[in-house]
């Protein structure tokens, strides 16, 4: 009887990489420009070793890396996961990154001093327009009226969010004048009726000075709010009644604000 002859074959079995679908591949945070996004995978928890590249040259080996984009597009998201080298997964996904809603806006300078009126410079529905003033005060709409209760320089931002929320800022500054109030006569005569020289600062830190014809200062003083004059001269006499010069300028450090001049009657 032959003998029969054993072989040994060592055998080599190689795992075969698992494809997961898109939908295990979580994403968060609005795709846009500049949004610093969380990627996920939902299996994370049963691998050690993970490699994601995002589709724009940018690559990641954390468990949830984080990554914005810096041009709108689309992109191809490539991921694989493995435990100790063994049991690979890999996944790929689309997204979509769109682009910033840059809109401008104008402003309404013929408006009163201290009145402006702002417009977005698009009334499309697919926006939504937020407005800050620079002073505290916020409002909605494609456009709006704001008034301001003090001169300056204020700086304006008109955020702009669209329907997929992505949203961008666009800044400029508007220029509030002193409305300073001059009347030109006055009656200094005590009968309650138009007894005063009053000018309103505003909030601006004026200084009201009153000169003759001959250049000889009657009056001067500072304030910011009402600076009145009732008429008298520095020696505490009334003036006599004619045309007196007045010359309206601000306090050093306030250099928002342009000089104002011109010509005062009194009479009795």
């Amino acid at each position: 009887m032959q003998k029969m002859k054993r072989f040994s074959v060592l055998l080599s079995i190689v795992a075969a990489s698992l494809a997961v679908s898109a939908q295990d591949i979580e994403i968060e945070g609005n795709q846009c420009i500049g949004e610093n996004l969380k990627f996920k995978f939902n299996l994370a928890n049963r691998y050690d070793s993970f490699s994601w590249n995002f589709g724009d040259q940018s690559t990641s080996d954390d468990k949830e890396p984080q990554h914005s984009y810096s041009a709108a597009g689309t992109y191809t998201i490539k991921f694989s996961a493995n435990s100790n080298g063994k049991d690979e997964v890999t996944g790929s996904k689309t997204i979509t990154i769109n682009a910033l809603p840059k809109i401008g806006f104008d402003i309404d300078t013929t408006a009163q001093r201290n009145v402006k009126t702002f417009v977005a410079n698009s009334n499309s529905n697919n926006y939504v327009f937020g407005w800050d003033f620079g002073d505290g005060s916020t409002a909605d709409g494609v456009s709006t009226e704001h008034m301001y209760s003090a001169p300056g320089t204020y700086t304006v931002t008109l955020t702009t969010t669209d329907n997929q929320n992505c949203s961008d800022t666009t800044v400029q500054s508007v220029y509030i004048e002193a409305s300073s109030k001059v009347p030109n006569v006055f009656t200094p005569n005590g009968d309650g009726q138009n007894d005063f020289f009053m000018i309103s600062a505003n909030g601006a830190r004026l200084k009201l000075e009153i000169f003759n014809r001959w250049g000889y200062k009657m009056f001067s003083r500072t304030g910011t709010e009402n600076i009145v004059w009732d008429g008298y001269n520095p020696q505490g006499t009334l003036v006599s009644p004619g045309t007196y010069f007045y010359v309206i300028t601000v306090e050093e450090g306030s250099t928002d604000y342009n000089p104002l001049n011109g010509y005062i009657t009194v009479y009795y």
